[in-house]
């Protein structure tokens, strides 16, 4: 594998340095002319020596080289242990590897692939929490409708308990009502004297229609006597107790003043059968 250039560059200063150092302490030192440090050397007798100087000089010269050289070997160093360059040379190595498929990923490709399918997988997990929580929410809102609904058909099947509560207490009332009623009374109050014969006629097609001209007729279907009277129609002509308790004259005097007040239609079937 050829080297870095880095390196060539580090071990190429290294040998200048060493062969301007070897030079300088073999021969550069001691062939310094001795007519130019006589100034400094006067004490020192048949002996050519450095100037102190040129010492310092060059000792400064190898100091800045080797920290020169230093930091480029940590930069060579940092270089090679960083994420890119060892993909770089993993690749390569790769590359020249003789055993290698063709066509197959480089390792920073496929580190790249799984980097990629990482991030769409943890991108498809949060879309499927999401729905997860979406689909929650859905179901506790229906929870709650469902409640709801229930909570008002509970609201109405009271009211119409309490309906039909009511109307049973006003049934009850009704029912004491007539049965306390004196049953004795059985000719109107407000009417004069009823008449002294049955109607016949048309009134007797009627009650035949009706009850089959029975006076007493009471089916339990809530109309009562021979011409069918509902309590509300007989209380309202002014009279009291049962209908089918009262007397035929009376019965009649009531479909009388019924029909001369409201016409035939109080007995609408019978009325349109017999063409009243």
């Amino acid at each position: 594998m050829r080297k870095h250039p880095l390196i060539a560059l580090i071990a190429f200063t290294f040998s200048a340095v060493a062969i301007f150092v070897g030079a300088a302490g073999a021969s550069g030192i001691n062939s310094v002319p001795v007519r130019a440090t006589t100034h400094l050397d006067k004490g020192v007798s048949g002996a050519s020596a450095m100037p102190a100087r040129d010492i310092r000089w060059l000792a400064t010269v190898v100091r800045e080289r080797a920290a020169a050289a230093a930091a480029l070997a940590d930069q060579v160093t940092s270089e090679r242990n960083s994420p890119s360059w060892q993909a770089r040379a993993a690749d390569s190595t790769a590359i020249h590897d003789v055993a290698r498929p063709p066509r197959v990923q480089l390792p920073s490709a496929w580190h790249a692939s799984i980097v990629r399918a990482a991030t769409a997988h943890a991108a498809a997990l949060a879309g499927a929490v999401a729905l997860q929580a979406q689909q929650q929410q859905q179901q506790q809102l229906q929870a709650q409708q469902a409640q709801a609904a229930q909570a008002a058909q509970a609201a109405q099947a009271a009211q119409t308990a309490a309906k039909a509560a009511r109307a049973a207490e006003a049934a009850n009332a009704a029912k004491a009502a007539r049965t306390s009623k004196p049953a004795r009374l059985s000719t109107p109050r407000a009417p004069a004297a009823p008449p002294s014969s049955v109607l016949g006629g048309a009134w007797l097609s009627l009650r035949l229609c009706e009850s089959g001209d029975n006076y007493s007729e009471d089916t339990g279907n809530g109309y009562y006597g021979a011409y069918q009277f509902a309590l509300s129609t007989w209380w309202g002509l002014g009279y009291t107790g049962l209908p089918n308790e009262a007397a035929p004259a009376a019965q009649d005097q009531a479909a009388e003043r019924l029909q001369a007040n409201s016409g035939w239609g109080q007995w609408p079937a019978c009325s349109a059968e017999l063409g009243l």
